[in-house]
This record gives C-alpha cells, sequence and structure tokens, in this order.
C-alpha cells in the first residue's frame, strides 16, 4: 500500500557546517543572549549566518517547506554547540549557556518564514521546551518521560485549530520544531501521516472520526487547571485545500457516543500496524513537522547517565 509522508532531507557539508558555527559564535560572544528574552536578536544573527552560508538548494528547501505540501522537514549536520552543558534531566537549564543553538534553531525558524510561540500553559511558559528523561515524569506519558510509551499523537490537541494570520497561541500549534543536542541511546522519533492512516480505515470509520462527538483534554503534560477541555469536536476534519487534519491524542481523547466509541477503537487498531518513518535524530540535526498532519510517538527506551542523557530542543511555531 502507498505511503503518502513525505519528508525533505538535507545534509549540510562538513566545511559549511564548520564556518556556519564560527560566525555565528563569534556574533554571540558579544552578549548575554536568552531564548526567552531575546528570541528576536538570535534568530536575526542565526538567520543572516545560514542565508550566508548554506546552499541556496538548501534555503530554498527551507523557504518553501510549510508551502511544500511536504509532512517534515530534516536539516543534518548544523553545528554541535562547544562546551554543551548537562543535560537538564529537571526540565530547565541557564538559556544564556545555548546562544549558538538558540540561534541555529531561531534562525530556521525564520527561514521558514514563521513565528515562534509558547504557551502558559505548559513548560511554565517558556520558549523552548528540554525533551528529556525527567526523573520526575516517571511513569507518566510524557516528553519529559522514558520508562513509558508516548503512543501516536499530535500536541495541544485540546485547542482549536488556527486560524491564518491570528495570534496562534489559542490554537494547536501547526508546526513541532527540534533541535538535537544528544541522543547517545538512538531512540527514533517516530513520524506517521495522517493520510496513512485514513486510507487504511473503512469509509464508515472516517465519516464517524470526522462526526463532532469527541472530547479531548489536555495531555498530561500540560497544566490542568490553565485548560479547559474541547467538547464535541472531531477526531479528524479538512483544512482549506480539503485534505486530512488531525487532533488525536490516546490518553486525553475520548467518544461521547457509542458510534465514536467504536472509531475510536478501530482507529487505535490500525494505529498499531501503521507504517513510520524512525528518525533517530543526532546531534546537529533540525526537525520539523506538521502537527496538523502528522502524528509522532516515542517508544519507551533507558536513558543513559543524566548528565549526557537523550536531549532534544522543541519550539511551536506557527
Amino acid at each position: 500500500m502507498t505511503n503518502f509522508r513525505r519528508i525533505l532531507r538535507y545534509q549540510i557539508e562538513d566545511g559549511t557546517r564548520d564556518i556556519l558555527g564560527k560566525e555565528i559564535a563569534e556574533r554571540v560572544s558579544k552578549s548575554s543572549l536568552d531564548s526567552d528574552i531575546d528570541d528576536t536578536i538570535l534568530a536575526g544573527i542565526g538567520a543572516h549566518a545560514l542565508r550566508r552560508y548554506l546552499p541556496g538548494e538548501v534555503l530554498h528547501g527551507i523557504d518553501l517547506f510549510t508551502d511544500s505540501g511536504s509532512h517534515a522537514l530534516v536539516v543534518a549536520n548544523l553545528p554541535r554547540q562547544e562546551n554543551l552543558p548537562a543535560t537538564p534531566v529537571h526540565g530547565f537549564g541557564d538559556e544564556r549557556e545555548l546562544a549558538v543553538t538558540n540561534a541555529l534553531h531561531l534562525g530556521l525558524i525564520r527561514l521558514m518564514r514563521t513565528t515562534p510561540f509558547a504557551v502558559d500553559f505548559e513548560n511554565d511558559g517558556r520558549l523552548i521546551r528540554n525533551v528529556v528523561p525527567n526523573p520526575a515524569a516517571a511513569g507518566l506519558t510524557s516528553s519529559w518521560g522514558a520508562d513509558s510509551e508516548f503512543f501516536w499523537h499530535s500536541d495541544n490537541p485540546h485547542q482549536p485549530f488556527g486560524i491564518p494570520g491570528s495570534d496562534p497561541r489559542p490554537f494547536i500549534p501547526q508546526y513541532l520544531t527540534f533541535m538535537a543536542m544528544r541522543n547517545e541511546e538512538r531512540v527514533p522519533t517516530e513520524l506517521t501521516a495522517v493520510e496513512d492512516v485514513v486510507i487504511r480505515l473503512d469509509q464508515e470509520t472516517v465519516d464517524r472520526l470526522t462526526a463532532p462527538e469527541f472530547e479531548v483534554r489536555a495531555p498530561a503534560s500540560n497544566d490542568g487547571e490553565r485548560t479547559q477541555p474541547l467538547r464535541n469536536t472531531s477526531v479528524l476534519s479538512f483544512d482549506a485545500g480539503g485534505g486530512y487534519r488531525v487532533r488525536y491524542d490516546r490518553g486525553s481523547t475520548t467518544g461521547l457516543t457509542a458510534n465514536a466509541v467504536e472509531a475510536l477503537d478501530r482507529w487505535c487498531e490500525v494505529l498499531q500496524t501503521i507504517p513510520a518513518e524512525e528518525l533517530v535524530l543526532e546531534s546537529g540535526v533540525f526537525m520539523a513537522f506538521d502537527n496538523y498532519r502528522v502524528l509522532h510517538r516515542r517508544r519507551k527506551f533507558v536513558p543513559g547517565p543524566a548528565s549526557a542523557a537523550r536531549w532534544l530542543r522543541r519550539c511551536y511555531v506557527a
């Protein structure tokens, strides 16, 4: 059966990587820059250097990604920050120590012609989340977890889909972006396209999943006191072009009618065997994907020593 997922992939040459890293390091060394305060400055530094040194083909692909119909974008072999601090397994660290990484991350977001944002009900309202095996999240299905599988889901499905040109914070983030810092455990981030799920369902189930007969609560990683469940919504809906988009988290999505419960059971059955792209995000890899059209998951794993444990940096963008 055809796989619908489309991933744009680019590999930066070593020489380009080195000169890019040197320039960014020199520019951020003159100030103390924090991603939550100086995000515009960091984005400007990163975007300037990236435009100067990345090949035209790569710049063109990044620029057109959100209009390309692709599900994900991967840019590998970007500069690794020197003197990288220990993995902040308790969730947060000193953002000023990560100025090179943040300039790259936010610069790439600017090249995508997207806007980074944070939400006040997650991650203490900070712009960039450290995806780490936090001991405080033991037993929880969370991006801070490790010992529980994080089943197929979209991020923040309890929010409405966005309205173009509006404040993105009240809505499901359309894109998720990641910078990989460490992944010695070689834990894959798995992606699947919503189209690959739908094509494996019978039409009656698809129709039931598009009916407003579901409730979606906030995921466990969110501050429950700041969120409300979305009732009488659907798992599947259509975008302006008639394509499918999805809201789903197994732990927080329930059916409100017998038909909805049955459709959700069938949906979960198909997800157990769905074809997936397994992306082992190694240090120096940037990834973005369409959270409206992609489900992602992370299987349980055994973290390495805390100071060198798996560490990704995530930022919502719209």
